[in-house]
């Protein structure tokens, strides 16, 4: 049973190949990363060649035309009226994946919003889940459903800067009035590259329900506290990574026999303190047990996020539905994405919408080889000849939605078969490499695009986490 393996605190059996590349882009390449940043770098020069490719076939053109649906803009406020065809795209799907060809596009992250705001109030969507740790999320959770905390703090709190953004703050807010006047959405995290909350968590459980002998679990996960992060999520100078190989060997052991503790005490425990803190406790054990996991290699980022989201798919309401926030690596069901073992258990309930653009500016971290110079805003290269983005370049609306999943063999629309290049910019980017476009079968990977002739920069807030967990 799938469900019952999710938990198991037995390392999962991983292709290594899908594994390895999963690490690579979730680390290198997409990973959101800390926020330590060294000094900002000069603002580069705009590119001056945006013409669309001239290889593109009219037929092509024609087609898209034809096909894709426009809509009048991205911002949370705008009406509905035009993003109706989302029913028929959505269908009875119960998660709705909602990528971003780059982790600083304010664009993308207003109209995900818009996105999130359109399914919450046409058709029942009562989850929103975003690349962000589990517990640190669960205060936004508790702030949008009773107005407890400031908003600002917690976001910064989640410790991504892409996050912590004037339009996520947004999305935010009106979740918060939503819910005030009488709605149910709630705000939710499946990652879980920082330990630290969950393991604060978990021992305070634990020291409400068994404070006569609370050691005997606790000091069974002390082998990773020591080397966690603290509330502002700032690590240790010698990382859990850094520990040798008998060490994370004899923590992960450690780790697995905590669990085996907490499930032999939970009628104790559920009698004590009731059986959805037990489930969250287990839970925050679960999310620390996955960051040892990353750290050894045996179980990769995108997959433990995956196994949060079905965690979380069977704890919210089952008829509800979950709409899911990641960069476009993590939300495709490319082979070790996150929406690769996604799809493997929830098949055609799940539709995924990559984000592209053809030019405009974006958010980045600067980095230079393995330096990275700050956060600072870029210009977008010009969609290189015979890209996805060249093609969409040449519709006539400067904003759409295409459905992927139309028959391929139309007349004009076998481009949308092969592999082409396709933008997949991170949290950093570096203007010296060749290319941010790797060969992506894109109609493979995704059951539609959201496409922009032009888009912004996010524009961060100040960073400001709670000083406490």
């Amino acid at each position: 049973n799938r469900r019952d393996d999710l938990h198991d605190m037995t390392p999962s059996i991983l292709r290594s190949a899908a594994r390895a590349s999963a690490v690579l882009c979730g680390f290198l390449a997409f990973g959101c990363g800390e926020d330590n940043l060294a000094p900002a770098t000069p603002t580069p020069t705009p590119s001056v060649d945006t013409a669309p490719s001239p290889s593109v076939p009219p037929e092509a053109t024609a087609w898209l035309d034809a096909h894709v649906e426009p809509f009048v803009g991205a911002h949370l406020s705008l009406p509905h009226d035009d993003l109706g065809f989302l029913r028929d795209l959505v269908g009875d799907a119960r998660i709705v994946s909602l990528g971003e060809g780059t982790h600083g596009t304010r664009e993308f992250f207003e109209m995900k919003a818009r996105i999130v705001r359109f399914l919450v109030e046409e058709m029942g969507f009562d989850t929103f889940a975003i690349e962000a740790t589990w517990p640190e999320a669960r205060r936004l959770d508790r702030y949008v459903r009773t107005g407890v905390g400031d908003p600002r703090r917690l976001l910064s709190g989640l410790y991504f800067w892409t996050w912590n953004t004037e339009s996520v703050l947004e999305m935010i807010e009106w979740m918060r009035e939503h819910n005030r006047a009488g709605g149910d959405v709630g705000f939710h995290g499946v990652d879980m590259q920082y330990p630290g909350m969950a393991l604060h968590d978990l021992r305070e459980y634990i020291r409400s329900v068994d404070a006569g002998r609370p050691d005997a679990i606790t000091e069974k996960f002390e082998c990773l506290e020591r080397f966690s992060n603290d509330p502002a999520g700032r690590f240790p100078r010698r990382r859990y990574r850094d520990q040798t190989d008998a060490y994370r060997s004899e923590c992960g052991r450690s780790l697995a026999e905590a669990r085996v503790l907490l499930l032999e005490r939970r009628r104790e425990y559920e009698a004590t303190g009731g059986a959805g803190a037990f489930t969250n406790a287990l839970q925050s054990l679960r999310v620390a047990f996955q960051y040892h996991l990353q750290d050894t290699g045996e179980q990769s980022r995108d997959e433990s996020m995956a196994e949060n989201t079905v965690w979380l798919s069977e704890q919210v309401d089952p008829e509800g539905g979950i709409v899911l926030w990641a960069h476009n690596y993590h939300v495709s069901t490319q082979p070790g994405a996150q929406g690769y073992y996604l799809r493997q258990t929830f098949g055609d309930d799940m539709v995924v919408f990559g984000f592209s653009h053809e030019n405009g500016r974006f958010t980045a971290i600067g980095r230079g080889g393995s330096s990275l110079m700050g956060l600072n805003e870029f210009v977008l290269d010009a969609p290189s000849d015979g890209s996805f983005e060249s093609y969409f370049a040449t519709a006539s609306a400067p904003r759409f939605v295409l459905d992927l999943r139309r028959p391929l063999t139309e007349p004009g629309n076998s481009w949308l078969s092969e592999s082409r290049p396709f933008r997949f910019i991170g949290a950093t980017y570096d203007q010296t490499e060749p290319s941010y476009a790797p060969p992506t079968p894109l109609a493979e990977w995704y059951d539609g695009v959201i496409h922009f002739e032009t888009t912004r920069p996010t524009k961060k807030l100040p960073k400001r986490p709670p000083t406490s967990f």
